[in-house]
């Protein structure tokens, strides 16, 4: 069980996270060039995040070391965002994982046919993979998560790598699909990332990647931002992403906002660059302070809807 000092790390509004961090250029478009966005999270907690006045990709500022990310995820995450304290995942997880997986196999069910190879990157307890497996495919999973890959390996008997953080890991066009969900915001170097999956992606294969929507609406800014996404994307930045790694929208599936199946390309380059957009995001995600957000009780009802969900998930069969 987390000792207090973790809870005073993690939960305790108006003080800052436990890391240094340093600065970093954009890794999509490489400018260091800024507009900041917000100075605290969904916790009240200080957290800066800029947005790149070139192209518009929201980061967190100053950018956690690599070494300190790696602790947060062996150490803290899963309980910070997940309340599993120790062993596997919670039902919780596995109910949406398996509904989510269930989705995603429909939407991608013309590719996913026998003998496919399937890669999902950030595969964590499985239930895609096992999906596609049931489909015929040749499924192969990456999740750095150990109690996760674990649960995987042993409830649904599917291959998982640890990681796959070199180039050559696999031949390049060796995957018929590729998947990736609520992965890359987490990661220091989601464009370098997003190149090494299209590198992987046979010419007439498709990529399918989820982000969070960082312009969804309905939702108190507060809410975009938290110490576990260490960038943000919105449609346009998320296109842009997958551009500079010669992807676009594949127009024969449905898109919602920044969950996309995206296709190769053989069209130029374009310029890595969003005029305007920085600002834009600046004064449509800018919170309210801290201070105004507590005494306006506007973070109620997120607390209530998330806690109901979580108790939907976790308590009824679906």
């Amino acid at each position: 069980m987390p000792s207090p000092r973790y809870f005073f790390n993690h939960f305790m509004p108006f003080t800052g996270y436990p890391y240094t961090g340093g600065p970093t250029a954009c890794n999509l478009c490489g400018s260091a060039e800024s507009v900041v966005v917000a100075e605290s999270d969904r916790r009240l907690k200080i957290l800066r995040s800029i947005a790149c006045r070139q192209c518009g990709l929201i980061r967190t500022d100053p950018m956690p070391t690599p070494a300190e990310l790696s602790d947060y995820y062996a150490n803290a995450y899963r309980a910070d965002y997940q309340l599993a304290f120790a062993g596997g995942p919670p039902r919780v997880h596995l109910k949406r994982s398996a509904r989510e997986a269930a989705f995603r196999a429909g939407l991608l069910a013309p590719k996913l046919k026998p003998g496919a190879r399937v890669l999902d990157f950030g595969s964590g307890s499985g239930e895609f993979l096992a999906e596609a497996r049931a489909k015929g495919c040749e499924a192969i999973g990456v999740e750095p998560g150990r109690d996760y890959a674990n649960y995987a390996r042993a409830h649904h008997g599917v291959e998982v790598l640890d990681d796959a953080d070199e180039d050559a890991r696999f031949p390049e066009g060796y995957f018929d699909v590729v998947t990736t969900r609520h992965v890359l915001e987490h990661l220091r170097d989601p464009a370098d990332v997003m190149e090494r999956l299209a590198r992987w992606l046979k010419p007439d294969g498709v990529l399918f990647a989820a982000v969070p929507d960082m312009a969804t609406t309905g939702k108190p800014a507060h809410e975009r931002f938290h110490f576990a996404h260490v960038h943000g994307f919105v449609r346009e930045t998320f296109d842009l992403n997958a551009r500079r790694s010669g992807l676009v929208p594949h127009p024969d599936y449905p898109r919602e906002n920044t969950a996309v199946v995206y296709r190769k390309t053989d069209a130029p380059p374009v310029a890595l660059a969003c005029p305007g957009l920085a600002e834009r995001l600046a004064v449509e995600l800018k919170p309210m302070p801290p201070g105004v957000f507590l005494a306006s009780g506007a973070w109620l009802w997120p607390m209530v809807r998330r806690n109901a969900k979580a108790v939907r998930d976790t308590f009824v069969s679906r």
